[in-house]
């Protein structure tokens, strides 16, 4: 078997999910015994400022150099780095996490090329296994359990937020008795809830089926939901679908689509008609409108809407 690679790329579009992947490769390389860690932001760095690699540590103890928001690094920085992959392997691993690797492709592209990069990605949004993995994995973090009632209520609670669900899961963790936690517990400690369901009702509009998607909407706007944040829900997902089809960088307008979920907008684009998307786009914002200066209810103002864009013409 080859050794690890010296140089780490862990890429994503969750700051927090990077920082999980790289806490779990430090501990790869540290053992069970000691690492050494020169903990760095590449912004920070200036001519000559990068450690040396090439320096083994005084005790003989393992080095790791971990540089965050790489996407960010200095050219010269970058051209070291490069440099230090030709010949003999240096004496530190170095991790770079990154969000983005625009500025710093062909780096990117020799640690991809040495086996050294990794792609840490969320859980696609329908992909109810993964979300609830997450949520197993944060309270193991914690050194706690939990039930499918209590994973159920943080995703309710926080949705598909990966910042919401580890902050929800803290919540719980510091605060709930000993033993495994509980749905109730949770929902005894946690404020608030997440757009998970709304999106679930933008799915039910954009597939058409005004029935699901209304029965759906209802359950969410009981559960207490923020019909300003559902109607939110939904023009992501219209901005998202328009996005696709249009076929623009998703980054460049202020979406998260994975190539996954483009697949599948593209699909959903077939739905609407000529002309149909600007119709629907026209009723989420004459919604939004009145929600916040009309005199009707806001949950009948949204329910008219979804139900407008959910009918065919």
């Amino acid at each position: 078997m080859p050794p690890p690679p010296s140089f780490r790329l862990l890429v994503g579009p969750e700051e927090l999910l990077l920082h999980r992947a790289a806490e779990r490769l430090l501990d790869e390389l540290r053992g069970d015994g000691e690492l050494d860690i020169a903990d760095l932001r590449a912004a920070d760095l200036r001519e000559g400022q990068l450690p040396d690699l090439r320096t083994g540590s005084l005790f003989g103890t393992p080095r790791a150099v971990l540089l965050r928001d790489a996407g960010e690094l200095p050219a010269e920085a970058a051209g070291v780095l490069l440099a230090e992959m030709e010949g003999a392997l240096p004496d530190a691993t170095v991790i770079l996490l990154a969000t983005g690797t625009g500025r710093i492709q062909r780096l990117a592209k020799r640690i991809k090329d040495l086996g050294g990069r990794t792609d840490v990605l969320p859980p696609k949004e329908w992909d109810e296994r993964g979300w609830a993995r997450l949520v197993i994995d944060e309270f193991r973090r914690h050194k706690r359990t939990a039930d499918q009632g209590a994973v159920a209520a943080i995703l309710g609670h926080a949705g598909t937020d990966v910042s919401g669900i580890v902050e929800k899961v803290a919540q719980v963790a510091a605060t709930a008795a000993a033993g495994q936690i509980s749905g109730a517990q949770v929902n005894a400690v946690v404020v608030g809830r997440g757009s998970r369901g709304s999106f679930a009702v933008a799915d039910a509009m954009c597939d058409r089926n005004p029935t699901q998607a209304l029965e759906l909407l209802r359950g969410v706007l009981e559960s207490g939901d923020d019909p300003v944040m559902v109607l939110g829900a939904l023009a992501y997902r219209l901005r998202s679908i328009v996005a696709v089809a249009g076929g623009l960088d998703g980054k460049a307008v202020g979406l998260n689509i994975s190539p996954g979920q483009a697949r599948r907008l593209r699909a959903v684009r077939r739905n609407f008609g000529p002309g149909e998307l600007t119709g629907a786009y026209a009723a989420l914002a004459a919604a939004d409108a009145e929600i916040k200066g009309g005199e009707l209810p806001a949950s009948l103002v949204i329910e008219r809407a979804v139900v407008a864009v959910a009918t065919r013409a």
